[in-house]
């Protein structure tokens, strides 16, 4: 296979090399430094795959990605690079790479490398597959078309059976009428005199064009037209043939919203990962702080800090959830306790220019949900209110106890009844008619570049869906807009949480623990834990090193705690090899990816697993039930 690697660091280019020969990868490398000789080898040759720094002396990733699409479209496209952020890498995914890499997470490369190949190839099979289908209906398709002629003025002089179907007027209605005053209504006048000066003088065009059938609905087309000559070739007519696309164009419109949505769930999970790593020492350290004496000033601040962690944990579970498309467990929630809670999240970080309503009480309908994904509705919705009032303003959250029992007052799809209704009202600028139709699709956004990525609404549409739900909106330029969120009700109301003292966790015995993790951070809280309950501990920071220490003294090590996601030698591989060593040794998983858990189980059996980001508290119990655990 053929590639073309654009980095301009020569041992950056040696690591990809080697990297894909050690794993079994044939590839006959073109290596390239400057934006010249890139865009000279992809129009001289063509490859299997393309590899590219982000960050080139006087050129970047995304210019060299436009090059490509432009000349191999169809060949995958992968960055790796140190210097990309998440909305440049969100970016990147918008305008056709298939994958990003960090430098510091080489390991990730072959992966992404093997399932970009496998993807190309099945997308070459699916297309001959396509041509070959369109080769055998195209004569079908062309019974469908519609088919008529025009004299010199453009008015109709043959209308066939395919034109009465796609444009709806008969022959006899159109015979003699002129097609500007019919079909080419929605067509603008630049547009229709430029098709035809083409006809006139080149003799034919084809293209797409917006029409419109006698029901005035708007159709797409992909039209041809020809100019026909008579036996002293002079022009006589136009033929025009008209497929009606407006179907196959919505299609293709859902499925590159999916492919977006698909590239997008890779790169949750790559974020995801990373976030409950940060958050580990944050948790862990709260615990550690709380152990020692401080003012009420700072208890306070450190329950807002805990809050905060224990709610981005939350979310990053959810977004690993919707990447999967899986489901967690609904619970009763009460809609007056959400709001209250975002309103102390508006005060603490809106600008003060910005003042925040809270009309709820406790009569409030309770409904069945997600509590992190209905938070996470309404801080989008907040968010937008937030952008669209830069000078200030009022918002607004209500809620309401709404009946919905006849057929026109709830989509078709959902059931008529009991319904919570949840409001977030603002007094900004506005949305003008022509973007609210597109509001709730993925990607669109009304904000500048670099301001958001254009899914937070579509993100909300999802949830309030996935709880049989809907969202309505309505705004006014200059006077605001409301946006309601119906959630249907019931009867259940939640039951009143009883608070649980905390024993204080189980102290170890001097018990030594080997703590195994690529994250400096980790290591050092985990560390301080656990020697601050009477354990005594080792750190080893990749899996060799921890297979090192452990063969000079097997014995003295009574448990090991490692991540899975590690580089050149990931935890699977060093929990097989310490077992090797010594195979009665416990072992806990402490891993962000209940995903590789699952796989790793199928491989290796360990005593315990626990999720980061863990607590002081979690991590103490599972070590003291795994170490007096009897075989």
């Amino acid at each position: 296979m053929r590639l073309l690697h654009l980095e301009d660091n020569e041992n950056d280019q040696v690591l990809v090399f080697e990297m894909l020969r050690s794993d079994g990868l044939s590839f006959d490398v073109a290596a390239v430094k400057t934006r010249d000789d890139f865009e000279t080898a992809l129009r001289q040759k063509k490859f299997d795959l393309i590899i590219s720094d982000f960050s080139i002396p006087s050129y970047d990733g995304l210019s060299a990605l436009a090059i490509a699409r432009e000349v191999s479209p169809q060949t995958p496209f992968i960055f790796f690079s140190g210097t990309i952020g998440e909305e440049v890498a969100v970016d990147s995914l918008k305008h056709g790479a298939v994958d990003y890499i960090l430098k510091q997470r080489p390991h990730r490369l072959v992966p992404a490398i093997r399932s970009a190949l496998h993807n190309a190839e099945e997308r070459s099979r699916l297309q001959k597959a396509e041509g070959k289908i369109r080769e055998q209906i195209e004569f079908l398709d062309k019974a469908q078309d519609a088919i008529l002629v025009l004299d010199l003025d453009g008015s109709i002089i043959y209308w066939n059976k395919g034109a009465e179907r796609v444009y709806g007027w008969t022959s006899d209605e159109v015979m003699g009428k002129r097609t500007a005053n019919l079909i080419f209504r929605g067509v603008s006048e630049p547009q229709l005199e430029q098709v035809i000066k083409t006809v006139n003088e080149r003799g034919e065009w084809a293209g797409e064009l917006r029409e419109t059938t006698k029901a005035g609905k708007p159709i797409i087309v992909q039209g041809r037209c020809n100019l026909i000559r008579d036996e002293q070739n002079q022009p006589k007519s136009h033929l025009i043939i008209s497929t009606d696309i407006t179907e196959r164009k919505q299609l293709e419109e859902q499925f590159l919203r999916a492919q977006r949505l698909e590239s997008l769930g890779v790169l949750v999970s790559g974020i995801a990962h990373d976030l409950n790593n940060m958050l580990v020492p944050i948790i862990v350290g709260v615990d550690i702080l709380r152990a020692e004496k401080i003012s009420e000033d700072a208890e306070v601040m450190l329950q807002t800090m805990e809050a905060s962690a224990r709610r981005s944990a939350d979310m990053v579970r959810q977004m690993l959830t919707f990447a999967r498309g899986g489901e967690a467990s609904k619970t009763i929630i009460r809609a007056d306790q959400l709001l209250k809670e975002m309103n102390k999240i508006i005060s603490d970080t809106f600008p003060k220019s910005i003042q925040c309503r809270v009309r709820a009480d406790k009569s409030s309908w309770p409904v069945c949900g997600l509590p992190t994904q209905l938070h996470q509705i309404l801080l989008n919705l907040c968010v937008n209110a937030r952008d669209a009032m830069p000078k200030g303003g009022t918002l607004t959250l209500a809620t309401e106890n709404v009946e919905l029992y006849s057929a026109d007052a709830v989509p078709k799809d959902l059931k008529p009844g009991n319904y919570l209704c949840i409001s977030v009202s603002d007094t900004g600028h506005g949305i003008s008619a022509g973007e609210i139709e597109k509001i709730f699709q993925p990607f669109f956004t009304t904000k500048a570049p670099g301001k958001g990525t254009g899914l937070g609404l579509s993100t909300c549409q999802s949830i309030a869906k996935s709880h049989n739900g809907f969202i309505t909106v309505q705004s006014k330029m200059g006077s605001g807009t409301e946006f309601k969120v119906f959630l249907p009700a019931v009867s259940t109301a939640p039951r009143e949480e009883i608070p649980i003292r905390k024993t204080p966790p189980p102290s170890g015995k001097g018990e030594r623990i080997l703590v195994i993790d690529d994250e400096e951070g980790i290591l050092a809280i985990t560390r301080a834990a656990l020697e601050n309950y009477g354990y005594a501990v080792s750190t080893a920071s990749s899996g060799l090193e921890a297979v090192i220490q452990f063969a000079k003294k097997p014995d003295a090590i009574h448990l090991i705690i490692t991540d899975l996601d590690m580089p050149f030698m990931n935890g699977l591989a060093t929990i097989v090899s310490l077992r090797k060593i010594r195979p009665d040794i416990k072992i806990i998983i402490a891993s962000g990816s209940e995903k590789e858990v699952e796989e790793a189980k199928r491989q290796v059996t360990t005593e315990a697993f626990v999720a980061k980001p863990f607590t002081n508290e979690q991590l103490l119990e599972a070590v003291h039930e795994v170490l007096t655990r009897k075989k």
